[in-house]
């Protein structure tokens, strides 16, 4: 009788607690910025990534880029236990076959701001050589401060960036993305961000990007449908500006998408 009377509670607790941790966790990822957000406990996470190469036309006859090639990134996020805030990710795209290895740490939490710190490191596993738009088979280091600045149901991003080289400059270099995020209702949302071209670039030809989307999220899963004239998902992809030739002009924007799945 007694164990009776114990368990019930006890379960309605831990479903409590359970739901309680699924809607405050979040795996930290924007439209291509991260964003301050984290994953709590030990809670895994799977993010895939979809970039259409062809750009999006002003007829059918492509299907709007969707004929064309692609860049299909997969990674795994996970919480960190042992040190309250921190994430873990790896992630791996087609795109250059490049690999990343990313640790973020939570800086500042509170109802109006947040703020986090992101390290990572990248790597080009494709073999080394030097084209007219650059170098590819490249490796790096990045690190990033995603802060935050919360009005409601509006969100407004800086994400401020240290990059160790660029497909076109041997040196490292300071920018800066920016991005805003509305909760149009509960679930959906629509997003954008912007990413200036670096000053330290010597060709002025390269153009400035920006990515626009849709998301909508149920208690696991985070879809979002975006239009976008930056051709990668990496930091040092988006953010470098010289990535396979810099941003496309913005008449020349393409299709992607984004699932995330939070287990």
């Amino acid at each position: 009788m007694l164990i009776q009377s114990i368990v019930p509670p006890f379960l309605l607790a831990l479903s409590l607690s359970t739901t309680l941790l699924a809607q405050d966790s979040e795996l930290p990822l924007g439209l291509n910025l991260p964003t301050a957000d984290h994953l709590h406990g030990w809670q895994p996470a799977i993010r895939f990534t979809h970039r259409f190469a062809e750009p999006a036309r002003g007829n059918s006859k492509d299907f709007y880029g969707l004929d064309g090639g692609n860049f299909a990134g997969l990674g795994f996020d996970l919480g960190i236990a042992a040190i309250p805030g921190l994430n873990a990710q790896v992630y791996r795209t087609s795109d250059g076959k490049t690999v990343i290895l990313a640790l973020q740490e939570r800086l500042l939490d509170r109802p109006h701001l947040r703020m986090a710190v992101r390290g990572e490191r990248f790597d080009e596993t494709i073999q080394r050589a030097t084209y007219a738009f650059g170098t590819v088979g490249i490796t790096g280091a990045t690190l990033q401060l995603p802060t935050e600045f919360l009005a409601g149901p509006v969100t407004f991003s800086l994400v401020p960036t240290w990059l160790s080289r660029t497909t076109t400059q041997d040196r490292a270099l300071f920018t800066a993305g920016a991005g805003i995020r509305w909760r149009i209702v509960e679930g959906q949302s629509i997003l954008a961000e912007y990413y200036p071209r670096p000053a330290r670039l010597d060709s002025a030809t390269f153009e400035q990007g920006f990515a626009f989307g849709y998301r909508f999220q149920t208690k696991g899963h985070r879809f979002t449908l975006l239009a976008t004239n930056v051709q990668g998902t990496t930091a040092h992809q988006v953010l470098g500006g010289d990535y396979a030739g810099g941003p496309r002009p913005p008449s020349r924007w393409a299709l992607g998408f984004n699932l995330v799945r939070i287990f």
